[in-house]
């Protein structure tokens, strides 16, 4: 019974997700009490040279890093106040381009 009682404790994950002709970003929130943890990627999906390293931002998060060979960056675990309702962005920078995406929310 208890068990019963954990599992529907459990957060509510929103997924943001967004797209334009060099990228992907998956963003998800999960619901909690305190800090609503985090994660997602960020893919190139251009047609060019994939890029070596990026500049992002996204919610709370932001940094100065590598893609993997596959074009593909991993975000860090973190913790956002983006609600469910919130008008969330990833802007991205790379070889002197830049590009500023809506993550529009995508499912419940």
């Amino acid at each position: 019974m208890s068990l019963l009682l954990l599992s529907a404790c459990e957060g509510e994950t929103f997924i943001f997700y967004g797209e334009s002709d060099n990228w992907a970003v998956h963003y998800e929130v999960e619901k909690s009490d305190n800090c609503q943890p985090t994660s997602g990627y960020i893919k190139f999906i251009g047609k060019q040279p994939i890029p070596l390293n990026i500049e992002y931002a996204i919610s709370d998060s932001s940094g100065d890093v590598p893609l993997e060979d596959n074009g593909t960056f991993t975000l860090p675990n973190g913790c956002t106040n983006a609600t469910e309702d919130s008008k969330i962005e990833a802007i991205i920078k790379w070889d002197n381009q830049s590009e500023a995406i809506p993550l529009p929310i995508h499912s419940k």
